[in-house]
């Protein structure tokens, strides 16, 4: 089972934009996702983001008296990082060397005199 290190491990709260208190996630969850992704960084902060969204789909405007409270917008911006979360693994891991290939020269060819 592949585990993050202690510098994963910040990066990726760091990314998740949240606190090192496991209040959120804890690191055992952290290194499940890792584990999960295959030991790909970007491709276990999507899988982060996209449980978080799942719980943000829960949340729904309201209004009561004077007080507005809009939490469809926390969805929205969760699901925009997951987008964005979604492409970084998806360009990271299919990266391929394109290497230049020379062109070679037609060479004509020798016809016999008729």
């Amino acid at each position: 089972m592949a585990t993050l290190t202690a510098t994963q491990r910040a990066d990726m709260q760091g990314d998740l934009g949240i606190s090192t208190d496991e209040a959120v996630f804890t690191n055992d969850e952290l290194d499940r996702l890792y584990t999960r992704a295959d030991s790909d960084y970007n491709l276990a902060v999507y899988y982060a983001y996209r449980q978080l969204l799942a719980q943000a789909n829960k949340f729904h405007d309201y209004t009561s008296g004077m007080t507005k409270i809009q939490r469809q917008q926390m969805r929205e911006n969760i699901k925009d990082s997951m987008d964005f979360w979604q492409e970084e693994a998806r360009t990271t891991a299919n990266q391929v060397r394109i290497v230049g290939i020379l062109e070679i020269p037609p060479r004509d060819k020798e016809e016999p005199d008729a």
